[in-house]
């Protein structure tokens, strides 16, 4: 994946939460599977932000980072943290379109796109990936939620129609819910319908229905940030037993994010903070009627008008980065 024109992914607060989600549902999952020996796929840039905290936290030692454009490439095989991290030069959808999955292996893959304009070619890869996937496998994919990167004009009467329009040229029909309408293409339900289409796909792929042995995907939780642009993050895991199921939502108890939904997202919309008011904030935290001592406390920090944002801190608060100077 090319990062030239990207933020400083380390840097980017709401993501940096998000990330640090999926690792405590992993934690959570190594209740009942071998998190462990699982192999991780994702794309690590010249950073390598997850594959770090993955092999520090879970100590996965089978790890490969996709990057398509060369120069990236050689960024990162002069950064890679661990030896056990193999970079690859290659497109996601190269690397899919030859990836074969040894039965009864574990596997992890995070699709963490960004560029709006390839969301064809994104869900596209999603669906191969699905159809090769184990049980037990987890699978991870986040994609662009930009409203206006699907179109502008000088005509705002027209502005839904025309997002609508390249959305549905974006995206295969078969794909495509029969549900979308044109008022979906709004900042705060285009990352609904987003996941409306991440459904349509895996149901289409995997089919849990007798007489057949169980074959579906158990939505673990998805996410809603910005650091910038808004973004879509959705996990989820293929399993071919129910009873593994419910044994998966026991181990999952304790992390609420994971409501195993495919509508109802965690929003994660908190603001860039100094260390100084993330100490003062902490110190009232946790306790009984966080967000109204939070108002009254920091309102150059919070609004009444936006109570996601600080309903969000209260949260998450725990997961917030921590940045500090090195000297190396």
């Amino acid at each position: 994946m090319q990062m030239a024109n990207q933020p400083f992914y380390h840097l980017r607060p709401n993501k940096s939460i998000d990330r640090h989600l999926f690792v405590q549902t992993l934690i959570g999952l190594n209740q009942c599977l071998p998190i462990s020996e699982y192999n991780y796929t994702g794309f690590g840039s010249y950073l390598f932000d997850d594959f770090k905290i993955l092999h520090e936290t879970l100590n996965i030692t089978k790890m490969v980072s996709l990057e398509k454009d060369f120069v990236e490439y050689k960024r990162a095989k002069f950064n890679v943290p661990y030896a056990c991290i193999d970079v690859k030069n290659v497109s996601s959808t190269e690397y899919l379109s030859e990836l074969f999955i040894e039965d009864g292996s574990h596997n992890i893959f995070w699709l963490d796109y960004v560029s709006p304009s390839e969301l064809g070619m994104q869900i596209a890869d999603y669906a191969t990936l699905l159809n090769e996937l184990n049980s037990g496998d987890i699978i991870r994919i986040t994609l662009n939620a930009n409203v206006a990167s699907l179109g502008k004009t000088d005509n705002p009467d027209e502005l839904q129609n025309l997002r609508f329009s390249k959305l549905r040229e974006r995206i295969p029909d078969e794909y495509f819910p029969i549900s979308a309408q044109v008022a979906d293409v709004t900042t705060s339900k285009y990352p609904l319908l987003l996941l409306k289409i991440l459904k349509k796909v895996t149901v289409s792929c995997l089919e849990d229905a007798p007489p057949y042995s169980p074959n579906f995907l158990l939505p673990l939780f998805s996410s809603i940030y910005a650091d910038g642009q808004q973004m879509l993050t959705f996990t989820g895991v293929v399993l071919d037993s129910h009873e593994l199921e419910q044994k998966i939502k026991k181990s999952l108890e304790g992390y609420p994010h994971n409501n195993f939904s495919w509508d109802t997202p965690c929003y994660i919309e908190i603001p860039p903070l100094s260390a100084r008011e993330i100490m003062e904030l902490n110190k009232l935290l946790p306790c009984d009627k966080a967000e109204q001592q939070l108002i009254e406390k920091f309102p150059f920090i919070f609004s009444p008008k936006e109570m996601r944002s600080i309903e969000s801190y209260v949260t998450y608060y725990k997961y917030y980065p921590n940045y500090h100077h090195v000297n190396f």
